[in-house]
């Protein structure tokens, strides 16, 4: 007998863990829509995940612990976005537990220890990712995930686009939600585990926000997605939506949710595009600069999802069952493996093999005891183990009976125990060997490097300075320095609240949004809702004789996007293409030159657009007396070309250049307003002339690449077309 390491308090807290877990699994159970598959043996792998969890967890949690506390990483987690299924993970390991207590291979008074570890590391881990709403788990808080800060919120509230069913934003959304659900389930083997929602927040009396995550989506840390997810650009998306004429009644700790009415597709009314991982800041929006470019973004993504969804049937088609199994079984006892990136000591031989002692038990897998035993264990909870006294209830079923054992108190006297499973053990896995690489947000990375920036790497807001900032701080110091700091961090790649600080009530935010709304609204009159085809006919102009990539840049659109209207075109004789260069055919200019006055007719009627280009023709005029100064010199009363050999004349024209620049800007932010797309000349002017200003010369008027000039000379042709304007000669 050995003295006992644990107090009688850690017992009773243990022991009231392992109730909890053991009364919501039973709930979750047996109120969530169970479907046996036909392809996958997924009772056989669940249970196998199970034992896998039992034998795996204590020593990987103790590894990650040893370099980043539990409740750090539950910081991480809630402010970069991570998804993690937390709340399974103590359920896999103690069911696991009661798998072996059923089978007799261990006693109830084993592995002390390591579940009063493994079940202390997730109470901190989850008192830190539910910080915001004060609770320990969804069911705590009457079925509710309000898991993010205010300033995120506020983003994801301002942000969001309006959208109405049927219209083409939409539309891609519907699409890319239902072909990402069908391919994450895929991906974890025909489980949801890719898939996770939290929220609801409230928006206002009539609308809610509902977060939804989809994570394995490229290349990382299953095998299994290896060259199938290369094109997809990132490893985890979230979107968010904001419903209205329903309300988000219940969400459980398995993310599934409930609504009165039914949430259907007809009460999404706005939506944004996130990414967000181990190395970002936070959630980066994708495709967010306009309803037009996250349209485009998600219809792309969709498109990529399906081919990757195509590939990986093709994969899974030809595996055995064993590596079925493998699969499934490390899909779910892999629901964690994110704390490990996060502390930056992710090892693949931790997270994708199967642990020698799990192994053992392959052989009684099959499916028939896997289905029986599966239900017996979490459905009827009648296996002996689970067996109480006959005056007892269990919640929900008042049956005598209770899902998960207790530890019994009488070791506390007699230390009659043994602490743990041991150290990690070898593991096997029928998979291939993963590859080394793995998609994050700064690029595809080596395992070593991707762990070396993990561990460098903290986000802004868990720096020593905003760490411990909570809601309650910012209710008594929102005018404060520091709030207004802290605020603006979430705040930078914001579309509508960059740099506005702290003290903005929802009410605020609402009316800053709608006034977006409003200038997106009239975008939409005459931009935003232009059929793809026009825009890249349009490019096709504008450009005149160029490669996909080309009239993409100047159309804000993605390449595989502008690649499939070319292909119509070109189909429907409106384009024609020589070597992969496409140009407007006669019958195609014609037809594009119809078209402006339908799409653009409200731009052309409403004051403030035109009066900003007025104004842009006024500079226009001095851009070009400036560039024929630029290219010519006087010498005895004639001009002739400028061989820059006078480096002091170059620098002056340069210092004109940038001064006109500066007239020029609050222009293009005007006409922007209007039409977004127009950012990207913005972008292409600024950065031509900090290049020209760093004394490379030939970005001012170079033709052969995007100089000042270039650059200039295509957005004005961009303006003259749709304004139905001709140039002066």
């Amino acid at each position: 007998m050995s003295s006992p390491k644990i107090t009688y308090a850690q017992l009773l807290e243990t022991n009231n863990l392992i109730q909890q877990n053991a009364d919501e699994v039973y709930w979750l159970c047996a109120t969530r829509t169970v479907q046996e598959s036909k392809i996958f043996p997924v009772s056989a792998y669940i249970l196998f995940s199970y034992l896998n969890a039992f034998y795996r967890y204590p020593p990987l949690l103790r590894k990650i612990e040893a370099r980043m506390s539990a409740e750090e990483i539950g910081d991480r987690a809630r402010n970069q976005g991570i998804k993690i299924v937390a709340w399974c993970f103590p359920c896999f390991y103690l069911l696991g537990r009661e798998m072996l207590i059923n089978w007799g291979v261990i006693k109830p008074t084993d592995a002390v220890e390591d579940v009063v570890y493994v079940l202390d590391f997730w109470k901190r881990f989850q008192l830190s990712w539910h910080r915001n709403n004060g609770n320990l788990t969804n069911k705590q808080a009457g079925h509710r995930a309000q898991i993010l800060p205010e300033q995120r919120l506020q983003v994801f509230h301002a942000d969001a686009y309006e959208c109405r069913e049927g219209d083409p934003l939409h539309k891609a959304a519907q699409g890319f939600l239902a072909t990402t659900a069908q391919y994450g389930f895929l991906v974890s083997c025909e489980s949801r585990l890719t898939l996770h929602n939290h929220g609801p927040y409230k928006i206002s009396d009539t609308r809610e926000l509902l977060v939804r995550d989809f994570l394995e989506l490229s290349e990382s840390d299953v095998p299994w997605l290896d060259g199938v997810g290369q094109d997809i650009p990132y490893n985890n998306l979230t979107v968010t939506m904001i419903v209205e004429g329903c309300h988000i009644n219940l969400l459980d700790d398995w993310g599934s949710f409930e609504s009165v009415p039914e949430l259907k597709a007809e009460h999404m009314v706005a939506v944004g595009l996130y990414s967000a991982d181990t190395l970002s800041n936070g959630h980066v929006p994708i495709g967010m600069a306009s309803r037009e470019e996250l349209t485009a973004t998600f219809r792309d993504l969709t498109d990529r999802i399906k081919l990757a969804t195509t590939k990986l049937w093709r994969q899974m088609a030809g595996w055995t069952r064993d590596q079925q199994l493998d699969a499934g079984a490390l899909t779910y006892y892999g629901v964690i493996k994110e704390f490990a990136h996060i502390a930056g000591v992710y090892a693949m031989e931790d997270w994708m093999l199967i642990d020698e002692r799990a192994e053992r038990f392959r052989p009684l897998l099959n499916d028939e005891y896997g289905n029986l035993f599966l239900g017996e264990l979490v459905g009827y909870i009648s296996s002996p183990s689970q067996r109480m006294h006959e005056y007892t209830m269990m919640q929900h079923n008042d049956q005598p009976s209770k899902a998960l054992s207790y530890f019994p108190y009488s070791i506390l006297a007699s230390g009659d125990y043994t602490p743990g499973v041991g150290p990690l053990r070898a593991g096997v896995s029928t998979l291939p060997r993963k590859n080394d690489r793995y998609r994050t947000s700064q690029g595809v990375l080596s395992l070593a490097e991707y762990n070396k920036r993990c561990r460098a790497f903290v986000p802004t807001v868990c720096e020593d300075a905003y760490r411990f900032l909570c809601a309650d701080w910012v209710k008594y110091h929102y005018d404060s320095p520091l709030a207004d700091e802290f605020f603006k961090i979430t705040q930078r790649q914001s579309r509508v609240l960059k740099d506005q600080g702290a003290t903005l009530s929802r009410a605020d935010v609402e009316a800053l949004r709608t006034s977006a709304n409003k200038k997106d609204a009239l975008s939409r009159g005459h931009a935003m809702s232009i059929p793809t085809l026009h825009l890249v006919m349009h490019g096709v102009a504008i450009k005149k004789h160029a490669a996909a990539a080309e009239i993409a840049s100047v159309v804000a659109l993605p390449v595989a996007a502008v690649n499939a209207e070319l292909t119509t075109a070109c189909a429907t004789g409106r384009v024609a293409n020589a070597n992969d260069k496409y140009m407007l055919t006669p019958a195609g200019q014609m037809i594009l030159a119809g078209e402006y006055s339908r799409f653009y007719g409200e731009l052309r009627a409403e004051e403030t657009f035109p009066q900003a280009y007025s104004r842009f023709e006024q500079i226009n005029k001095d851009l070009k007396q400036l560039i024929t100064e630029w290219q010519t010199v006087e010498v005895g009363g004639a001009r002739v070309p400028n061989a820059h050999a006078d480096r002091a004349y170059d620098l002056r024209l340069i210092a004109r250049l940038g001064d006109l620049h500066e007239r020029v800007e609050p222009l293009l932010t005007q006409m922007i307003a209007s039409v977004p797309r127009l950012s990207i000349y913005k972008k292409k002017l600024a950065h031509a002339l900090e290049k020209a200003e760093d004394r490379e010369i030939v970005w001012v008027s170079d033709a052969k690449i995007e100089s000042y000039h270039t650059v200039w000379f295509e957005l004005h042709e961009d303006l003259l077309r749709f304004l139905g304007k001709q140039r002066e000669e």
